[in-house]
C-alpha cells in the first residue's frame, strides 16, 4: 500500500510541475502576442476593445474559413516572410484553444 501512495505522490510532484512550466509558457506566449502587437503601427484602440475585435475575429473566422487564409496572407505580407504551414496552424489552433 505504502508503495501506491509513494507513487502517487511523485505524480502530484510532476503534474504540479507540469502545470507551473504551463503557465509559464502561457505567459511566455501572451507576451509575445502583445510584443506583435506593440510593432502595429498606430492601433488608437484600447485594450478592450482591442480584446473584443479579437474575439469578433476568432467568431467570424470559425464562421467563414475563407478570411482565414486572407487574414494568413496579410499576417505573412506585414510579418516581411512567408510563414510555414506548420506555424500557421500552431498559431490557429492554440489562438483557438485560448479563446
Amino acid at each position: 500500500m505504502q508503495q501506491y501512495d509513494i507513487k502517487l505522490s511523485k505524480l502530484d510532484e510532476k503534474i504540479l510541475k507540469l502545470e507551473k512550466e504551463k503557465i509559464e509558457l502561457q505567459k511566455k506566449k501572451n507576451e509575445e502576442f502583445l510584443s506583435l502587437l506593440n510593432k502595429v503601427p498606430s492601433l488608437n484602440l484600447e485594450p478592450l476593445t482591442l480584446i473584443g475585435g479579437l474575439l469578433h475575429v476568432v467568431d467570424e473566422a470559425n464562421k467563414k474559413p475563407e478570411l482565414k487564409e486572407k487574414w494568413r496572407q496579410a499576417a505573412q505580407k506585414f510579418c516581411g516572410r512567408t510563414l510555414s504551414r506548420k506555424e500557421l496552424e500552431k498559431g490557429s489552433s492554440s489562438s483557438q484553444k485560448s479563446a
